[in-house]
């Protein structure tokens, strides 16, 4: 009786682990529904997430540079120097807990992101069909410490969210961009 008691709460305690990262993303659907940055926050690693778009913007700057033969110019060196400040400035600006709600509720990037939460700017927001923003979302383990959230909008486009296990909880800590054409 007691073997079967312990497996019991074995499987209890494997199904709760395999569970968290989809309880994390239903939390973090649910944040950012009710615009609530402090729940929303608690689910970010800001730094991280921050380092990885600022390393994806500069990468598609760069790429398009080698693109347009323009590499070895000196001009768009300087341009490059002064793209990186404005790459820094932006996004430390646009990662916020407003910026992640409005990438989570499908907006672009860069589409201007307000600190307001009234209700008042309903009429710019796509509409929502369901109350989970992940609903139409594929998610898996990439590993045992990572999950892969991939939302894809209506042309093609592919944004990931990364979640990483913080101790017995899950954090976003990469956002994907889709790639900049």
């Amino acid at each position: 009786m007691k073997k079967i008691i312990a497996l019991g709460i074995a499987g209890s305690l494997v199904a709760y682990a395999i569970a968290t990262p989809y309880i994390a993303v239903y939390q973090i659907s649910d944040a950012a529904h009710k615009k609530d940055a402090e729940a929303l926050s608690s689910h970010i690693d800001f730094p991280s997430v921050r380092q990885s778009i600022k390393s994806q913007i500069n990468q598609n700057i760069s790429n398009t540079l080698q693109e347009n033969n323009l590499k070895d110019n000196l001009f768009s060196e300087l341009g490059m120097a002064l793209a990186g400040a404005m790459v820094d400035t932006l996004v430390e600006s646009y990662v916020s807990p407003a910026g992640i709600s409005k990438l989570i509720s499908g907006q672009k990037f860069l589409q201007k992101v307000s600190t307001d939460t009234s209700e008042n700017q309903q009429g710019n927001q796509p509409k929502q069909e369901s109350k989970s923003l992940f609903s139409q979302a594929s998610m898996s383990y990439k590993s045992l410490d990572k999950f892969e959230v991939v939302k894809q909008s209506d042309n093609g486009d592919q944004l990931k969210f990364i979640l990483s296990r913080s101790g017995l909880s899950w954090k976003i800590t990469d956002i994907i961009l889709p790639k900049i054409n």
